[in-house]
């Protein structure tokens, strides 16, 4: 039997089990197919199906690069490859956030800064007016992606927070949610929760549809810091018992468990820590595995990734005792991986390079009224 002969609800539950990568090289070969992809329900069907091929992604020099790493060998040979660009844009990307095979991008270009969402595996991208935009009075911007869990969809929504000081006790901040779906339900938030606490110098993450950061409190209490897209609110979260909470990083597994990096200087070992539950109590954190630190790692790590199975972390550092250089490392359980990848120094000295993984998709970037939506090549 052909496939233009099957039943639809058997095409449409073979389809779905097909990576999404692999789905994108034939949305040209029928109108139907075509027309099956673009459907919510067949988009949702498809999330919860098929397999999550993930894909380490690179932002350095405002540019977004893929990173391919061999952890079958040791050391493990790494290679960087152009991803899909941006550049027709004729932007600078300063800051990512992924969520569901969407990647939220704050940009730059002409003295000027602006959200971009962006589905790569569709080459679909769409600008969003926020209140900074144009703005040249606020310090610092931390921006989030994530979605509401409805029964039947997924409602996308964007986080801005902005704040006009450093300092805790001075400035003002706000914060501010859009949904995707239309462009007439921005509206500001009552943040106090999180007006009391500072970001650290990572970026946050996204796990489930909800953001997490790093935070220190007022009180100088250390702590994980979520966003529940679905009730709009924030939320306190315990972090794993460390000794010296300040020197950590946070990043997420295979999109279903949070991960956090600690660095103690007492002992010059790096612990890896995973939470698959998430409580306002207690988060149930276990340590995954230890690495002994090679000194390149330091309290100067930003963003990184891990294999559980192979106990190997994939680091990023924004600096070394050597220098002031910014290079990607792999180091494993026995050291055996270690690799220093020092091509992939940062021509930019103040804006540091961040990995982080990407897991294609069929998400569909919804048209709002006012919001521009361009297709980039595929």
């Amino acid at each position: 039997m052909m496939m233009s002969d099957m039943p639809q609800d058997l095409i449409e539950e073979i389809l779905s089990r097909v990576p999404a990568a692999s789905l994108k090289r034939l949305r040209s070969t029928c109108k139907r197919w075509n027309n099956l992809f673009k459907d919510q329900r067949f988009t949702e069907k498809h999330f919860r199906k098929s397999p999550k091929h993930s894909r380490v992604l690179m932002l350095n020099d405002y540019r977004i690069c893929s990173v391919n790493v061999d952890l079958n060998v040791a050391p493990p040979p790494i290679e960087f490859k152009d991803f899909h660009s941006c550049s027709q844009q004729q932007v600078d990307v300063v800051e990512v956030f992924h969520c569901n095979g969407l990647l939220l991008c704050n940009t730059h270009k002409d003295n000027k800064y602006r959200l971009m969402v962006w589905n790569p595996c569709l080459g679909e991208t769409r600008w969003i007016q926020t209140t900074t935009n144009n703005s040249k009075s606020f310090y610092k911007c931390s921006i989030a992606l994530g979605y509401q869990n409805n029964k039947s969809f997924r409602s996308y929504k964007i986080l801005n927070c902005w704040s006009t000081s450093s300092s805790l006790d001075q400035g003002d901040a706000g914060f501010e949610i859009y949904e995707l779906s239309s462009d007439s339900s921005r509206r500001v938030l009552d943040g106090d929760l999180a007006l009391d606490c500072s970001t650290l110098t990572n970026c946050g993450v996204s796990m489930k549809g909800n953001g997490y950061w790093l935070v220190v409190e007022k009180t100088g209490t250390y702590l994980l810091l979520g966003f529940d897209f679905t009730s709009d609110s924030f939320r306190r979260f315990c972090l794993p018992p460390v000794s010296f909470p300040w020197i950590m990083a946070l990043s997420v597994v295979r999109e279903e468990k949070l991960s956090m990096l600690h660095w103690s200087p007492e002992t010059s070992y790096m612990e890896v820590w995973v939470t698959n539950e998430i409580d306002t109590q207690a988060s149930l954190w276990s340590k995954s595995f230890t690495v002994k630190n090679p000194d390149i790692f330091s309290p100067c790590i930003k963003s990184f990734l891990i294999d559980e199975e192979k106990k190997v972390v994939l680091g990023c550092n924004n600096w070394d005792f050597h220098g002031d250089s910014k290079k990607l490392y792999t180091v494993g359980e026995d050291n055996e991986y270690y690799t220093e990848i020092t091509s992939v120094e940062s021509k930019n000295k103040t804006l540091s390079p961040s990995i982080f993984s990407y897991v294609p998709s069929l998400v569909q970037i919804q048209h709002g009224g006012s919001n521009e939506t361009n297709n980039t090549s595929r």
